[in-house]
């Protein structure tokens, strides 16, 4: 993100600009600006979040008086996007996409709603555009040449999603992002208040939500924002000496407040007095209030950001600097490291034939050989990076790294000679790099591998639901940390170059990639040049044919493991 210092400016910003956005719609002339104007906004949104959590859960609970309902609703649903991504530890540009998602839900009807929070009349025009809002979004959308992908793709489940996501029936919701969108939208169409509706506190909505959904992953996510919540209960109010008070930030062990007299702030305490904070909606129109109090010297700086790694990083740097070379440089390398001891113990017993344990970790070392314990260490601290970042499919994609992994213990059960980490290495390797450059292209669904892409090899996208890698990323990802493993420049190799120029590891690897698209994504068709490359890659390694080894592999699959 660009660089940025909140402020009280900023933050009135959010809502201006958010404003301004919502009438684009009614001004055609307009339409090119709209991806750019969204871009930025959405930026903006992220960047107050992170910057000042409690001032965005305060507007949570106000009702900026200035500005409509669908200003005020919408304004709401962008910040609880940033408080879920916030709580779940998802990248700042993964939420930046889902955000303007949510700037876009009423993008080409903000009159309409306004119309509708009043309890007014629509006429049939003006209902059809409110029905078909979502559509008439990604007509204009299109039209100012917005990428195509997730964005488009949320506002098409949204209102299905927003109905199906609580019920007596569990209907399956597969799609991640939309259920975040949706869960934001339905919480502040709840806490925003409208004349002659109930409206609930951001706690009611909450534990609403949370009893009447059957989704696992909306059940986690909306944990993770009561707790963001708690954390972070800037917009609560408390009784201070018989006073009205709003909790502006918790510091050490109490609370900073604002005193309010009328909805207005009239003055700053600090106490170590404990409170039951409650929530409850705040019509206002205080500037002091809604923008200036939260950036005060006394509020404490928020800590939203993510952790770098750069230890892990810096040895994963080192260990691919060069060929491995001596065993010492290894040893040094992965000290600080316990996880990487612990799969060495377990990979020694695979790499000699007598299953024998091994005592020391030099002793790990030499028993799974030098080369092949440079690139298990690597991968065992990509694997640790993996299971760090933070996405929708998270559990998705760990599952499917799991099922690669199973595959390549039965492909080669038959075969003499331990290639399991050659071959596993450069697919955990290839999996970060989804996860860190394409986490707005993954999605659960698995593409089948056509060949309607000039005439390379089959793609691992086509496993997460998306055709190509950034093939100059990913090269440059290669180059940097694998430059001196052959079994990293062969992936490279079978993603960027033509077919029929891949040697003997290259086909291996496209083997891989198409029986784990072939048995998780249907048994679809397979292409004759597919086909002849299964076949002779099964052959090698002493497969009678793929439904034998599809065969082995659903009878072995249940207790496959690397140990």
């Amino acid at each position: 993100m660009s660089e940025f210092t909140p402020s009280p400016v900023h933050l009135k910003r959010l809502f201006e600009h958010t404003h301004q956005a919502l009438r684009l719609y009614y001004k055609k002339q307009k339409w090119p600006a709209i991806y750019p104007t969204l871009t930025q906004l959405a930026e903006r949104f992220v960047q107050c979040y992170y910057a000042q959590p409690n001032a965005m859960h305060a507007h949570l609970q106000f009702y900026a008086s200035d500005y409509g309902y669908t200003t005020n609703l919408t304004v709401n649903q962008c910040i609880l996007v940033c408080a879920f991504c916030c709580a779940n530890g998802y990248k700042e540009s993964f939420t930046e996409e889902l955000v303007i998602a949510a700037l876009s839900d009423y993008l080409c009807c903000s009159n309409e709603t306004n119309k509708l929070a009043r309890s007014a009349t629509l006429s049939k025009q003006e209902s059809k555009l409110v029905k078909l809002r979502h559509q008439f979004a990604v007509t204009m959308l299109n039209s100012a040449n917005v990428p195509n992908g997730q964005l488009q793709r949320i506002l098409s489940r949204l209102d299905k999603y927003s109905n199906a996501i609580t019920g007596n029936k569990a209907i399956p919701l597969y799609d991640n992002t939309s259920i975040l969108v949706t869960l934001a939208k339905r919480i502040a169409k709840a806490i925003t208040p409208r004349p002659n509706v109930k409206t609930f506190t951001i706690v009611q909505a909450i534990k609403s939500l949370y009893l009447g959904t059957h989704n696992e992953f909306a059940q986690l996510s909306l944990m993770a924002l009561s707790k963001q919540i708690i954390h972070y209960p800037g917009g609560s109010l408390v009784n201070y000496k018989g006073q009205g008070a709003l909790v502006l930030s918790v510091i050490n062990n109490g609370y900073l407040l604002a005193l309010l007299d009328n909805n207005k702030a009239v003055g700053m305490i600090k106490t170590t007095k404990q409170f039951s904070p409650v929530y409850q909606p705040i019509v206002t129109s205080d500037n002091t209030l809604l923008y200036t109090i939260w950036f005060n010297e006394q509020m404490p700086v928020a800590h939203c950001g993510h952790v770098e790694h750069t230890d892990i990083w810096q040895a994963i740097t080192n260990l691919g600097k060069q060929q491995f070379l001596e065993f010492k440089a290894i040893e040094k390398t992965i000290k600080p490291f316990s996880q990487i001891t612990q799969a060495l113990q377990l990979a020694a017993r695979q790499y000699n034939r007598q299953g024998q344990k091994a005592t020391t970790l030099r002793h790990c070392l030499t028993m799974v050989g030098l080369d092949t314990a440079g690139l298990l260490c690597q991968r065992v601290l990509l694997e640790t990076l993996i299971s760090q970042l933070h996405h929708p499919f998270a559990n998705d994609v760990w599952q499917k790294y799991i099922h690669i992994n199973k595959l390549i213990i039965t492909l080669f059960s038959h075969a003499q000679g331990e290639q399991f980490e050659q071959l596993l290495s450069p697919f955990t390797a290839a999996i970060y790099f989804i996860l860190n450059n394409h986490n707005t292209n993954i999605m659960r669904l698995v593409i089948p591998c056509t060949e309607d892409i000039e005439d390379k090899g089959v793609s691992i996208a086509h496993l997460f639901g998306f055709n190509r890698l950034d093939e100059s990323k990913f090269e440059a990802f290669v180059e940097s940390y694998f430059k001196h493993s052959t079994s990293h420049q062969a992936f490279l190799k079978s993603e960027v170059e033509q077919k029929q120029t891949l040697d003997e590891l290259g086909q291996q690897i496209i083997a891989i990639k198409l029986l784990a698209i072939y048995t998780l994504g249907g048994s679809q068709a397979l292409s004759a040049w597919q086909t002849q490359l299964l076949d002779n890659v099964l052959s090698d390694l002493q497969w009678p044919s793929l439904a034998s080894f599809c065969d082995a592999f659903i009878a072995q699959s249940p207790s496959c493991n690397v140990d």
